[in-house]
């Protein structure tokens, strides 16, 4: 009986430890290129913003998700990532292979395992639309929107941001 106990205790233990690792990676969590086409330019600010509010532990609610984001980079992208490039990626699986190399190959002094995802965003049809979207391509799109109207206010603005990056995953190195 005694035996039994044992392995269970350890059984449990093994499962906790794999849970762990599960969420293993950057341990500061996500990495992000935000990069926006023409369109969706001057929502950076705003971007920039519920950068800024993250930090400052302003976004408390990111629906069933904690909230965990490391580094968003807007500048010092490589050449080729760009918002036009993962706008497009949304739809089309080949820009979508490309931009993950492009994201998950990324290196810098800050960022040693590459991008995590990208942030898209662009206006289209009368709203803001975001796009979280994974460095690997197998993974879903993450998609969200708002009015133009509602864009102005931003803690409406950060909500919407916050459904596009929060069920995004930290990729481990490749």
């Amino acid at each position: 009986m005694m035996t039994i106990s044992f392995k269970h205790m350890l059984t449990l233990a093994a499962l906790i430890a794999c849970a762990a690792a599960a969420h293993a990676g950057s341990p500061d969590g996500l990495s992000i290129a935000a990069v926006g086409n023409a369109s969706g330019a001057p929502y950076t600010g705003a971007i920039k913003q519920f950068v800024a509010d993250h930090k400052a532990h302003k976004v408390a609610d990111c629906n069933k998700y904690m909230l965990n984001v490391a580094n968003v980079y807007f500048t010092n992208l490589p050449p080729q990532l760009t918002g036009d490039l993962a706008v497009a990626a949304v739809n089309d699986k080949t820009k979508r292979k490309r931009l993950g190399k492009l994201l998950t190959r990324f290196r810098d002094a800050t960022i040693e395992h590459g991008f995590d995802a990208a942030l898209a965003y662009e206006v289209k049809d009368g709203k803001v639309r975001l796009y979280g979207i994974s460095g690997d391509p197998d993974d879903k799109v993450l998609v969200s929107s708002l009015t133009l109207d509602e864009a102005q206010d931003q803690k409406k603005f950060n909500v919407a941001v916050c459904k596009a990056v929060a069920a995004l995953f930290v990729l481990t190195a490749p």
